[in-house]
């Protein structure tokens, strides 16, 4: 019951971040009795969304081989597969005034950001910081998961798209040439 509370929970917040208890109460067909001996305060429950969402990524990422050049694929892979449970992180607002989940998330870009620097100069742009690069990443992640739910986008086709955009931009480097 408590991962369906928590993906009823991440959906009913990501589209209303002021959803209160009984919404994700109702949304997940469950009394708000139910949900307040579960989660006591809305924000018990947002801390609770976040930390299982940053499980996931945990869970995920130990199986990336951040060594192999083939890194940031896999994981762009593995991370479009988590959908809005990661897309929570990206997105809903105050997360980072909770210094514990701030850590965590710092902690999980870590391995991420080195990974970038190795590559910056091989398969990524060494003029631009890391740190711009992960951003770039989040976002393409982040609108990945949009065109999803919208319809718009397959799921597997999301990380071609993602790194294709991080990879080689949108820029059409044949029409720049003919400039």
């Amino acid at each position: 019951m408590s991962v369906h509370l928590l993906q009823t929970a991440t959906s009913v917040l990501l589209k209303d971040p002021t959803a209160s208890l009984g919404d994700v109460a109702r949304a997940a067909g469950v009394g708000r009795t139910t949900l307040h001996k579960r989660f006591p305060t809305r924000t018990a429950l947002v801390r609770a969304v976040a930390s299982d969402a940053l499980d996931l990524i945990e869970s995920v990422a130990c199986h990336v081989d951040f060594d192999s050049d083939d890194a940031l694929e896999d994981l762009m892979t593995r991370l479009v597969a988590l959908g809005p449970r990661v897309e929570f992180l990206l997105r809903f607002p105050g997360l980072d005034r909770d210094e514990e989940l701030a850590a965590r998330i710092r902690e999980m870009d870590r391995p991420v950001l080195d990974l970038i620097t190795r590559l910056q100069g091989t398969k990524l742009r060494r003029d631009l910081p890391a740190w711009w690069i992960l951003h770039t990443l989040y976002a393409g992640l982040f609108n990945a998961w949009e065109a999803i739910s919208d319809g718009r986008l397959a799921p597997l086709d999301a990380p071609r798209f993602v790194l294709s955009t991080v990879f080689e931009g949108v820029s059409d480097v044949r029409a720049v040439d003919r400039t």
